[in-house]
């Protein structure tokens, strides 16, 4: 049995191996029985000084050496210590050190003459190197486990720092669980890279030194990352900690080849870790290496850790989970009043254990907001994180951000680490930031601006980023400014600085060569741009996004454009250059029926791409679904066609059965894809022409990939029409960006709401057959009500996956929920997997629709991008 006491378990250790290496800084050293006889010193000399009340002693040292003899002397005294960072401004050290009356300042010779000039009246100040005169040979007092062992004081809310009190029995119980999940041992050499006034450390220097490892100082501030490469090899260091800004400088500058094989663990904290971490790390270290996100906090030290190992697989969404929480410990994400979330649904983060910190100090009303103490668990407290999480079918915890870390433009929340992941996947990006930025001290943030470090070879073109952006995110998410910048800024723990960033204003380049619109359509599109984004003169090669246009602007250019030109285009994303939207509408005349001519049901929204197309099915109001955000999210190698309902062009009849529909459908699916395996989707009530589309297309010896369907509904409810209530709903989606139609043509409305209402009618004389093929649902929580769906389970007799991505029908179509968004990639990673297995690979032509055999390995890529969970289960019954 280990002994239960800090001091005890140093004692022990260095009885073991007195000459084993404990800390390791520059060219200095210290075994384990000298840091052992100097802790024991130190605490003798910590209890000789007069003390009242609050028994704190004060740290202030450059080197690690030194303090880390302090912390181990504070320790053995029983008085806890307060450790203090010498980089910080003195208004800053003076604030700690008047809250928290320490008995006694502890330093070393440099740093004496600015202890003294900054302790409170009646507080001692010992140089450590001078404390031999001071030894005495009296024993050490008995320690509490429950006693406080040290107060870390972080950034507050209101501006001055607040101290977070914890315990010697937390501070042993973190350090043991910290090294069992990295398997620390004596043969380690642990990187200390942390400022030791940064709660942080207490990972290294306590699960290090109490169970035998060497620890190995490094200065980053001091020595740069530049020189820490060179010093891992140097050291032959086996663990390195550190934030992930930090790993990417070092592992970016390596060698494509290079593999740093004395490596067997990698800890990355503080900042969200991304997929392209990953890559980095199985890239540069041995196979038997492990990669470890964690999530933590000063309250309650380690609260979750996620163990990559260089087999397993990468995140669906681009950044990683941050895990489950150690044994002794249960995470939970809450709403706000109280009650524990769905598996998926964000949530607070709330931690439950008897090693949560007791407090702030002399700070109930921050003790009142976060702390409780757990009513079910006796002895059990817990603590309100204050960060936004989610907890997926697997049990890992996904951090989201602080709760007011995320950015609101014009309405839409936005976590920056998302966009980073993204940035992150772009060739030659080697690190980024994202901010939010405004047009002037007063006003709301309007915009995200991007800060990018590249390869020195790579090029510096926000276009080209800007598109690759835009398969990947919805446009609401995506930068309107790029800055690339040399080096991102760094606060004093390594983190990003990002109010340092914001100083760094994005600027357009006036001097730039603007080549100017070559022809009418042209000219005309550049006036748009100039009249919405208030910007002049504009070129042909100038991006509507890059020069401030947003999801709003687009809306109303798109409005204008129809207007204008009597084309509704739908890939904007892809070029929104003047000459790219001009090109497009060039086609669109080009294509667009004429007055005699009919609307085809099947139309291409994206014909590139090397996976099987999908067929999207539209819902109740019988138009095209054409949402930008909902087609970002589809990648860039999926082919995708939409339906849309016999008779809008009004020259057709609609179509009176859901057969007759579903015929014509596979009829022109078909024509331009004869041979499977098929991908079908359909949106709500247009489930039901799906079901029996895959029923046909099977029936005639066709294979039919995984169903996807978007909140099919319950039952067959017979609607209330008018036509003032579909004009309304129309029009409402045509805003939303989710249909391109031109509804305020008297003729085209009228023959929405005649299709409208025949398929309504349709749906209600329905009488469905069941279909036992495969299906994904992602569904509402209104959709759902937790119950099972006789009317679905009779339509759907085969494997049914429901997945609830939202509370109400709007949500569970809205791409911009996050929860859709995920769900949505594993529901398209296991589908294309499908795809994959079976027998006769396809593959489309360059029209997106033509079986040719050998083409199982053009849409492998896919995984990178969608991949499936190992366990594939959601919310709810199906």
């Amino acid at each position: 049995r280990l002994p239960a006491s800090i001091g005890q378990r140093l004692a022990w250790i260095a009885a073991r191996v007195p000459g084993r290496t404990a800390i390791v800084e520059g060219d200095a050293q210290v075994s384990y029985a000298q840091l052992d006889s100097r802790a024991t010193a130190i605490a003798r000399c910590i209890l000789a000084a007069p003390a009242a009340g609050p028994q704190f002693v004060c740290l202030l040292f450059e080197n690690r050496i030194p303090a880390i003899k302090a912390i181990f002397g504070a320790a053995k005294s029983g008085r806890a210590y307060v450790p203090l960072d010498a980089g910080d401004p003195d208004e800053r050290l003076r604030f700690i050190l008047r809250d928290s009356e320490p008995v006694a300042l502890l330093t070393e010779s440099t740093l004496l003459e600015r202890g003294r000039s900054l302790v409170p009246p009646g507080c001692s100040v010992i140089d450590i190197g001078t404390l031999d005169r001071h030894a005495s040979a009296d024993p050490l007092p008995h320690i509490d486990p429950d006693s406080l062992a040290n107060l870390y004081y972080t950034s507050g809310s209101t501006g001055a720092p607040k101290g977070v009190c914890q315990t010697y029995r937390n501070v042993l119980f973190f350090a043991d669980a910290y090294a069992k999940t990295l398997r620390l041992g004596e043969t380690d050499r642990l990187s200390l890279l942390y400022t030791l006034s940064f709660s942080a450390s207490m990972m290294d220097i306590f699960s290090g030194l109490l169970n035998g490892a060497t620890l190995y100082a490094f200065d980053v501030r001091r020595e740069g990352v530049a020189s820490l490469g060179q010093w891992l090899d140097r050291e032959r260091i086996s663990v390195l900690h550190c934030v992930p800004t930090v790993f990417r400088g070092l592992f970016c500058a390596l060698a494509a080849e290079r593999r740093v094989e004395h490596l067997r663990a990698i800890d990355l904290g503080g900042e969200a870790v991304f997929d392209s971490d990953v890559e980095l790390f199985r890239r540069h270290t041995g196979e038997d290496c492990i990669l470890v996100n964690h999530l933590a906090a000063t309250e309650a030290n380690v609260i979750a850790q996620h163990v990559i190992e260089h087999g397993g697989p990468l995140a669906a969404h681009g950044i990683l989970p941050v895990g489950r929480s150690p044994q002794g410990l249960c995470v939970k994400t809450v709403r706000e009043d109280g009650a524990e979330t769905d598996v998926d649904e964000v949530g607070s983060i709330v931690v439950s254990s008897a090693h949560v910190s007791p407090g702030y100090w002399r700070r109930p009303e921050l003790d009142a907001a976060a702390f409780s103490t757990d009513a079910t668990e006796p002895g059990e407290r817990r603590y309100r994180t204050g960060d936004l999480g989610r907890i997926d079918p697997e049990g890992n915890l996904h951090f989201l951000g602080r709760q007011g870390s995320r950015i609101k433009i014009r309405g839409q929340s936005i976590d920056p680490s998302e966009v980073e992941a993204a940035l992150a996947a772009c060739p030659g990006v080697v690190k980024s930031a994202v901010i939010a930025v405004s047009d002037g001290p007063q006003s709301e943030p309007d915009q995200l601006v991007a800060y990018l470090v590249v390869d020195e070879n790579a090029e510096r073109s926000p276009l080209s980023i800007r598109r690759r952006l835009a398969t990947r995110l919805p446009s609401y998410m995506l930068p309107s400014a790029f800055v690339f910048v040399e080096a991102l800024p760094l606060t004093a723990t390594g983190k990003i600085d990002r109010n340092a960033l914001s100083t760094i204003a994005p600027a357009l380049d006036r001097d730039r060569f603007i080549d100017p619109p070559r022809d009418e359509v042209e000219r005309a599109v550049a006036e748009i741009f100039q009249t919405l984004l208030k910007q002049a003169p504009v070129g042909r090669d100038d991006d509507f996004f890059l020069l401030g246009g947003d999801s709003l602007s687009l809306v109303e250019m798109q409005t204008r454009l129809l207007e204008q030109f009597g084309v509704s285009l739908s890939k904007i994303h892809e070029d929104a250059t003047v000459a790219g939207i001009a090109a497009n509408i060039d086609r669109g005349r080009q294509s667009a029926p004429g007055p005699a001519e009919a609307m085809p049901v099947l139309f291409a929204i994206k014909e590139s791409g090397s996976a099987p197309p999908l067929f999207l099915v539209h819902g109740r109001l019988g138009q095209a679904f054409v949402s930008p955000q909902f087609l970002s999210l589809l990648g860039d190698d999926l082919p995708v066609w939409a339906f849309q309902a016999r008779g809008l062009d009004g020259l057709h009849e609609p179509h009176a059965t859901i057969e007759a529909m579903a015929a014509d459908y596979v009829s022109a699916i078909r024509e331009r894809r004869p041979r499977g395996p098929y991908f079908l989707a359909a949106l709500c009530a247009g489930t039901l022409i799906a079901n029996v589309m895959a029923r046909m297309l099977r029936e005639a010896g066709e294979p039919v990939l995984p169903l996807l369907l978007f909140d099919p509904p319950e039952r067959r409810l017979r609607a209330t029409v008018t036509e003032e209530s579909l004009l309304f709903r129309i029009q409402a989606r045509k805003a939303e960006g989710r249909f391109l139609t031109p509804i305020d043509d008297p003729k085209y409305a009228t023959a929405a709401v005649r299709t409208a209402k025949a398929f309504e009618e349709a749906i209600w004389n329905h009488e469905p057959q069941t279909y036992d093929g495969p299906v994904l649902m992602l569904s509402s929580g209104q959709r759902m009500k937790g119950t099972d769906s006789p009317y679905l389970k009779k339509l759907f007799t085969g494997k049914l996956q429901r997945f609830q991505v939202g509370a109400t029908h709007a949500e569970a179509l809205d791409a911009r929920n996050p929860v859709f968004a995920e769900h949505l990639a594993r529901c398209l990673a296991t589908i294309l997997d499908a795809a994959r297995e079976l027998e006769a690979p396809v593959n489309s032509q360059s029209a997106g629709v033509e079986r040719r055999s050998g083409s199982a390995a053009s849409y492998r890529g896919s995984e990178r991008r969608l991949h499936p969970t190992a366990s594939f289960e959601g919310r709810g019954k199906a």
